[in-house]
C-alpha cells in the first residue's frame, strides 16, 4: 500500500467521498462546500504556482467553473467522460450563489437555505474526482470515513439545524 502523502502528490485533486461532502455540507450549511473548493485549488496550485487558492476560493462565483473545466478536462484524458459539462454546472452554481445572497440581502429568511444547493454541481463534479482517482490510483486513501472534527461538525451543525427547526415553527413566517 501507498504511503499516503505519496499518493496526496499524486492526486489530481482534493479526494473526499460524496456521501461525505454531502453531509458535511448539508450540516455546516455550505461551510464545507469553500473548504471543498480551497482543498481543490491547494492541489491545483502544487503544479501551477499561479493559482491563489484562498482568493479563487473566496471569488468562487467567478472562479467555480475554472475549477470544474480542469476537472471535466483531466476526466475526458483518462477516459472517465463526465456526464455534465462545465459551463453548465457553472450557471447553475452562480444562480445558487447569487440569487441566496439576493435574498440575503432583502431580508428573506430562505437565502441561507437556498445557497445548499450549490452542493449539487459540486456533487457531481466530485463523482469525477473520485472516478479519476478510484482508476488510477487504487491504494489512494479515499478519505470517506469521518474524523473527530467531522464528528464535531456534524454535532454542531445538527444543533444548529434543530435550533432553525424550532424558531420556524415557533414563528408565524
Amino acid at each position: 500500500m501507498q504511503d499516503q502523502s505519496a499518493s496526496e502528490q499524486k492526486a489530481a485533486f482534493f479526494q473526499v467521498g460524496t456521501e461525505k461532502l454531502t453531509e458535511l455540507t448539508l450540516v455546516t450549511f455550505g461551510l464545507y462546500g469553500f473548504y471543498w473548493t480551497w482543498k481543490n485549488w491547494c492541489v491545483i496550485a502544487r503544479q501551477d504556482s499561479s493559482v491563489r487558492p484562498l482568493l479563487r476560493t473566496l471569488l468562487s462565483v467567478w472562479f467555480q467553473r475554472d475549477l470544474y473545466r480542469r476537472v471535466q478536462q483531466r476526466a475526458q484524458v483518462e477516459d472517465e467522460i463526465p456526464r455534465w459539462h462545465a459551463d453548465r454546472l457553472f450557471a447553475v452554481f452562480v444562480i445558487f450563489t447569487l440569487v441566496p445572497l439576493w435574498l440575503l440581502l432583502t431580508d428573506h429568511p430562505w437565502g441561507v437555505l437556498l445557497n445548499l444547493m450549490t452542493l449539487l454541481p459540486n456533487m457531481l463534479v466530485n463523482q469525477s474526482i473520485n472516478a479519476v482517482h478510484e482508476r488510477y490510483m487504487r491504494f489512494y486513501e479515499q478519505n470517506t470515513e469521518l474524523s473527530a472534527s467531522n464528528w464535531a461538525a456534524i454535532i454542531a451543525g445538527l444543533i444548529g439545524w434543530l435550533t432553525l427547526l424550532i424558531l420556524a415553527l415557533a414563528s408565524d413566517f
